[in-house]
């Protein structure tokens, strides 16, 4: 005979069963609580990976407003506290344990780790076949040089203008750009290219964007050994921009550009120069970032005032549409009271920026792509049973030449990093960059080939792409022994460094001694710390970790002394890194050096 779901048998209260019963509802709580979360963010979130969570480990839960972005949370959360009572009132113990298992598997499966797990452990030999490393010479510019401006806008879908299924056309002027101008429809979305982060790496790189170890990238060494767009045009003489309101912080956006040659830099710092506290709180928009209009007001500016010198390349990045959370901005207008006003307003913005800049002495000379940065995380509910296909909105405005092209051509992200470098007019070998096709060639993308699934291929582990993350130390700076490095002379010594509050921060330091030394070295070093739960600060040198320090929890300055040991230098470059074990972001991975001493071990 079948035993019951639960049992209506007295039994006496025991200090041991009441205990039992209360580990298993709080296991069941914890298992059911996870399994209700995974199952709400899959339901706002269909496409989202295990390693997205991985790469977007700086989340910032006070700029988002969950429950106006996803007023369904609501009724996941009511149904969980319903349905937790509801087990516990009418299982026992055992079952209680059984749905906790069920649960969790439930958990684990949406979660998709064990896909993730399984690609990390596998190799696929796509890069060796198919990756074009870029080697393209000043011989390969035309002898004019173009300039390009990129302007990505943030989750802006092709399909935004198809009023049957938005109510009205939500694109009206850029899709009056799409009909003079070339564009492609056929997108095939791929692994690590649907964010921002990855589609900017995707786009610039050729490459889909892989995290390759359980911690995030320090500048040290996130991808530092590929060449993308912005290596080659910096090396070719051109001068690099990167422009956007939001945080650059999030998603390590600015260790990106940082390390592949964006040398002059706009964010919100730039932006409220001079503005009053009113001024800024009333450009406030999506994500902590300020309205798309004052960013674009900035930049015509430049344009307008010739502050800008050609040949130039500059990538900028809207906001006003980022989800969840979406702030409507003071200059837009309110007609539907959702994302659709954002998409609406950032229309009008973008396009009113592009009829302004053709106005200057640059738009001769410039080739300008407008292009969404991913499909939205959250589809935008449509008003319509027809079946669509999501893709991203693009348009390329004054290509040096008539290209031929098939609008319907199918294509990824990877493949506008060759067709940037095209319409500049630069030559490239088999039409490719990296794993990228023209779109403007007839040489066919990647996602077409029948001998490999790509979209399986890229999620496997490459020789080649762990090349990319090689720490390979650019330059080291001479230094006697006993020469201490403080907050002031810190940046003769760091490749890399940023300033905050006033204060410079830096993971590490490139050091060239006289002499291999014949007894251990020991450093002696005080600094300040962003500190997270449990903060550490690992140090390597020459890429080996040396010493692992547990930080107290207090603000304010801390000491510490570490010895290398005199078998473990075998060079006169030093590498030394200082990594803070907190994974929100470059800064806080970093340290402010208030005095820093390496000398021979008394």
């Amino acid at each position: 005979m079948n035993k019951p779901l639960f049992s209506t048998k007295k039994t006496p209260i025991t200090l041991s069963g009441l205990f039992k019963t209360s580990l298993c509802a709080l296991i069941l709580l914890i298992t059911e609580s996870l399994a209700t979360i995974i199952l709400c963010a899959r339901s706002i979130w269909p496409d989202f990976e295990y390693e997205q969570i991985i790469a977007n480990a700086n989340f910032n839960p006070h700029s988002i407003d969950i429950l106006n972005f996803s007023p369904e949370i609501k009724y996941y959360l009511i149904g969980g506290i319903i349905l937790y009572l509801l087990l516990i009132s009418l299982c026992n113990n055992r079952n209680l344990i059984k749905l906790s298992v069920l649960f969790s598997i439930v958990f684990v499966w949406q979660l998709r780790i064990i896909p993730y797990y399984y690609y990390r452990n596998t190799y696929t030999d796509l890069y060796e076949k198919y990756y074009q490393a870029p080697q393209i010479t000043s011989a390969d510019f035309p002898a004019q040089k173009r300039n390009l401006l990129l302007i990505y806008m943030e989750s802006t879908e092709n399909n935004f203008s198809d009023a049957e299924l938005y109510e009205r056309n939500l694109l009206p002027k850029l899709t009056a750009l799409t009909q003079s101008n070339p564009h492609f429809d056929n997108y095939q979305k791929l692994y690590g290219t649907d964010y921002t982060k990855a589609a900017f790496v995707a786009s610039q790189c050729g490459i889909q964007y892989i995290i390759t170890g359980g911690k995030l990238e320090t500048i040290y060494n996130h991808l530092k050994n590929l060449t993308c767009i912005s290596d080659v045009l910096s090396a070719n003489g051109y001068e690099t921009w990167f422009a956007k309101s939001a945080d650059h912080h999030f998603a390590y956006t600015n260790i990106f550009y940082q390390a592949h040659n964006y040398k002059n830099i706009i964010d919100a710092s730039v932006l409220t120069k001079g503005l009053s506290t009113q001024e800024i709180k009333k450009n406030k928009s999506s994500y902590n970032g300020l309205s798309d209009k004052l960013l674009f007001s900035h930049l015509l500016n430049l344009f307008q005032t010739n502050q800008i010198k050609e040949p130039f390349l500059l990538t900028t990045f809207t906001v006003d549409t980022h989800v969840p959370g979406t702030v409507l901005p003071y200059n837009c207008p309110k007609i539907f009271g959702d994302v659709r006003d954002n998409i609406l307003c950032s229309d009008t913005v973008v396009t009113d920026f592009i009829k302004e800049f053709q106005q200057t002495p640059y738009w001769k000379n410039t080739s300008i792509v407008i292009l969404g940065d991913h499909p939205m995380f959250k589809p935008v509910a449509v008003h319509s049973p027809k079946e669509y296909h999501r893709g991203i909105y693009n348009v390329f405005l004054n290509t040096p030449k008539d290209f031929a092209y098939n609008p319907q051509k199918p294509y990824i992200d990877l493949d506008f990093a060759p067709t940037f470098m095209e319409i500049l007019g630069i030559n490239l070998a088999n039409h490719s960059f990296g794993l990228g096709r023209s779109l403007f060639s007839d040489v066919p993308s990647l996602i077409t080939h029948t001998d490999y699934n790509l979209k399986t291929a890229v999620r496997q582990k490459s020789k080649v792409y762990e090349n990319f993350n090689q720490t390979v130390p650019s330059r080291f700076f001479p230094y006697p022994l006993g020469t201490e490095i403080n907050n002031n002379n810190v940046k003769s010594f760091s490749v890399y460094n940023e300033t905050i509050f006033e204060k410079i921060f830096v993971n590490g330091l490139g050091l060239r001694l006289e002499k291999i030394p014949s007894k251990d070295l020991e450093i002696e070093l005080t600094f300040n710390a962003m500190l997270s739960a449990q903060p550490q600060l690992t140090i390597k040198l020459n890429q080996k970790d040396i010493a692992e320090i547990e930080l107290e929890k207090r603000p304010g300055p801390q000491t510490i002394k570490v010895i290398l040991p005199k078998e473990k230098i075998t060079s006169t470059d030093l590498n030394l890194e200082f990594i803070n074990n907190n994974y929100r972001s470059y800064i806080s991975q970093s340290v402010n050096i208030q005095k820093f001493t390496l000398k021979e071990r008394e």
